[in-house]
């Protein structure tokens, strides 16, 4: 593949999956908007602070996801594709029955930490089974560049997510039915992800050395524990330093902010796959990562004059009433969460070509930000400052880190 027809896929795979998984966000947008309105400010802060739990399990889904889709995109057997699938589904299966029983007694601390009832993070646990298997279809899609299939399963997913969310809390479950919303949408794409490779599935199943799978999974796992750790700790970590009424104003801030972050991922999970099959052959041009940093950059720089100007309409549109201290931090959070879009796009860049040395090194990021932040909580704009500060350290680490030998 030259680089003419790299160029082709990654602006072609980019539009559609930013038409696609934007639909998508923007779906799962309207689902926090719905929530802001139908609970209180201090309710929506633990909705908030449980989203950020799920976005934690969402390193082994993401983990998975990568992993998938950087084999599934070098292998053209579907024979062989099957039965990677297959063991994927089964092993993701055992690792995620025995993590359920860790959360759950890890649940007995968080109880009190974060001023939640253990039955409602009981409940948020079942998640761990729908990010464990949902990926393993995803990101056979991602990795056959099924891109339209890809897109369309995480549009259903919000789809569902929206409407029962907005049933179960009209029922008068509040958070837990907006909880239990999320995991039921996320099985239901588990199940449309059998539909959408039903020709894999039905081929006769060769076997495959699943070897060098197992051993990329351990530098993918720890990337995507520091990236997902990272963005999801300040929420978190506010819903415990704050009050209620505090949190909640900051996890719509910080809600908002993450559309810039989650904005911009259909541009480097369109790269991911090309760059995986370029590298196959030894070639790994810059080329391509310079077109989706240069996508990216335009995106970014838009999102962030539209917040700096109206920052207060912004947080109004969303929550449906004018919060000062949320306007007043808005800016910072969605600087720190643009910083975050550029370093996630490099990580998956290394991690496509193989370029990890030193991948543990990345670990020490959320610690840094988790020490930051303990220390420095004095006031919601003090808070949002240190978030950019780490996250500047985070990027400057993608960048140098894991190339140095």
């Amino acid at each position: 593949m030259d680089l003419k027809k790299i160029s082709s896929g990654i602006f072609g795979g980019s539009i559609i999956l930013l038409i696609t998984i934007n639909l998508f966000n923007a779906l799962n947008y309207f689902f926090h908007f719905i929530m802001v309105r139908l609970l209180s400010a201090a309710d929506y802060g633990v909705l908030a602070a449980l989203m950020s739990i799920t976005y934690i399990f969402n390193i082994f889904s993401e983990s998975i996801q990568t992993i998938m889709a950087r084999y599934t995109s070098r292998e053209n057997s579907n024979g062989k594709i099957k039965n990677i699938l297959r063991r994927s589904f089964k092993k993701s299966f055992k690792i995620a029955s025995a993590l359920i029983v860790f959360y759950l007694l890890i649940s007995l601390f968080l109880k009190s930490f974060l001023n939640i009832d253990y039955s409602l993070l009981s409940l948020t646990g079942l998640a761990i089974f729908a990010v464990f298997l949902t990926p393993v279809g995803r990101g056979a899609l991602q990795g056959k560049k099924r891109f339209k299939s890809f897109g369309f399963n995480m549009i259903f997913e919000s789809v569902a997510k929206l409407a029962l969310g907005i049933f179960f809390v009209y029922l008068g479950w509040r958070v837990y039915g907006a909880i239990l919303a999320v995991i039921i949408a996320s099985f239901i794409a588990l199940l449309l992800s059998f539909f959408s490779l039903k020709d894999i599935f039905s081929s006769r199943e060769t076997k495959t050395d699943s070897n060098k799978i197992y051993v990329y999974s351990i530098p993918v796992f720890v990337i995507m524990f520091s990236i997902i750790s990272f963005y999801s700790l300040d929420v978190i970590l506010a819903k415990a330093f704050f009050t209620g009424e505090v949190a909640g104003q900051y996890a719509i801030a910080s809600v908002l902010s993450k559309i810039i972050l989650f904005g911009t991922l259909p541009v480097s999970k369109a790269m991911f796959p090309l760059s995986s099959e370029q590298s196959k052959n030894g070639k790994a041009p810059k080329t391509l990562l310079n077109k989706s940093l240069l996508i990216l950059g335009l995106g970014v720089t838009a999102a962030l004059l539209i917040i700096g100007l109206f920052p207060g309409l912004m947080i109004r549109i969303f929550s449906g009433e004018y919060y000062s201290a949320a306007s007043g931090i808005l800016l910072n959070l969605s600087i720190a969460m643009s910083l975050m879009s550029f370093t996630n796009l490099i990580l998956l860049y290394k991690l496509s070509v193989g370029r990890i040395r030193n991948y543990k090194l990345m670990i020490i990021f959320p610690v840094i930000e988790l020490a930051m932040l303990s220390a420095f909580h004095s006031n919601l704009n003090q808070y949002s400052i240190v978030l950019i500060f780490v996250n500047m350290l985070f990027l400057f680490g993608s960048f140098f880190l894991l190339s140095r030998k």
